[in-house]
């Protein structure tokens, strides 16, 4: 592993399929910033044409993007590593939003 790679942050973006989720994606990949983990229910990513040729396809083939499967109500599901970010995300937002 390469200091690059060390250094690399990565972001799970959850229902990453969705309409709003899909421009996020593409948007913290086109900064160079970011790695993305696109967690949704589907078992496999299925992309289209356009995506599979666009920036999504190359950064899967790169490593720069990964699909998960997840289901966030799934406790399970939770304790895997990658998922953690997003329950302790999931957390906050709930807790601030009782705050309010």
């Amino acid at each position: 592993m390469d200091a690059a790679e060390a250094s690399a942050r990565w972001c799970v973006v959850t229902g990453g399929r969705g309409f709003a989720a899909r421009h996020l994606v593409l948007m913290l990949l086109r900064s160079g910033e970011w790695r993305v983990r696109v967690a949704d229910l589907a078992q496999v990513i299925s992309l289209d044409l356009d995506e599979e040729q666009g920036i999504l396809g190359a950064a899967i083939r790169e490593g720069q993007a990964v699909y998960a499967s997840a289901d966030l109500r799934d406790k399970a599901q939770l304790a895997k590593d990658w998922c953690l970010s997003a329950y302790a995300a999931a957390s906050e937002v709930g807790r601030t939003r009782r705050n309010q």
